[in-house]
């Protein structure tokens, strides 16, 4: 295999294109994912892998299987690596990916829990909540118009190859999943931190679809409209000796975390019946 040393090669620059939104969109949505646990993941999904020269372990492993599953594998140096990395120490491994786009009315067909998640911004945050839905068992995740590119280098990252486990539909407008989840027979429920019922309260069984905002902005008004109840997950704030913290608001990411693993625990009882030691 040669070893590419050249930053000016023809691949590596459409590859670094990728790093940017504008790159992605001009380049049949193409995206960079990076690190053995992400490629590994996204194998099946690869057009091109770049791997360090002389890599060994994990990596060489990784770049075998992703040769035998018809990817073109180039070899590449350590500076050639670095300029396609958006982290600050690569990880051996840089992959250009793509993604199918999914139906929303065929995902919503079968599936019983569904994450909506209305014009976030923060791409970490979304990565986090496209590794928490994916453990939690949710079906599919959908992003509505005005929210992060689920293919952002530091989303891609954060999801930690779970990006690649369930669907997630994005660029749609809202009134189109809510209509489509109505026709679908999903109930629609929305998260907010004053909303008037507690996540364990609300009727959160069956096939649910939980809209999330963003930590600026919230829902507005026309959303929660369009849903049931309002859910909120309670603050524990009871005063008690010693204790001095008063957080004025859960992180997004566990917000969604906690909510889906209520649905979950109400859809298949497992969530917390731990298996007994011994």
């Amino acid at each position: 295999m040669a070893l590419i040393t050249s930053t000016d090669n023809p691949a590596v620059r459409a590859a670094r294109r990728l790093a940017r939104r504008r790159g992605r969109v001009r380049r049949d949505e193409a995206f960079l994912v990076e690190g053995p646990q992400a490629v590994g993941e996204a194998i099946g999904h690869l057009q091109r892998l770049f791997v360090r020269q002389a890599a060994g372990g994990r990596v060489a492993e990784i770049a075998q299987r992703a040769s035998r599953a018809g990817t073109q594998v180039l070899q590449v140096d350590d500076a050639v690596l670095a300029s396609l990395a958006t982290t600050v120490a690569p990880q051996g491994l840089v992959g250009v990916a793509t993604l199918h786009h999914p139906d929303l009315p065929s995902v919503l067909a079968s599936a019983s829990t569904v994450v909506v998640l209305h014009q976030i911004r923060d791409p970490g945050n979304l990565g986090t909540i496209l590794r928490t839905a994916d453990a939690a068992g949710v079906d599919a995740v959908v992003l509505t118009r005005g929210s992060v590119d689920p293919r952002n280098p530091k989303a891609v990252r954060a999801s930690a190859g779970s990006l690649f486990h369930l669907p997630v539909i994005r660029d749609v407008a809202f009134t189109t999943v809510a209509d489509a989840c109505a026709a679908a027979g999903l109930r629609l429920f929305a998260a907010a931190a004053d909303g008037p019922v507690a996540h364990t309260a609300a009727e959160l069984d069956g096939r649910v679809a939980v809209v999330f905002g963003s930590e600026a902005h919230g829902l507005g008004a026309d959303v929660r409209r369009r849903c049931g109840d309002v859910v909120a997950v309670p603050l524990s704030r009871d005063p008690r000796e010693g204790y001095r913290g008063y957080a004025e608001s859960l992180n997004l990411a566990a917000t969604v975390a906690i909510v889906t693993y209520e649905v979950a625990r109400r859809r298949t009882g497992q969530c917390t019946d731990l298996p007994a030691e011994g």
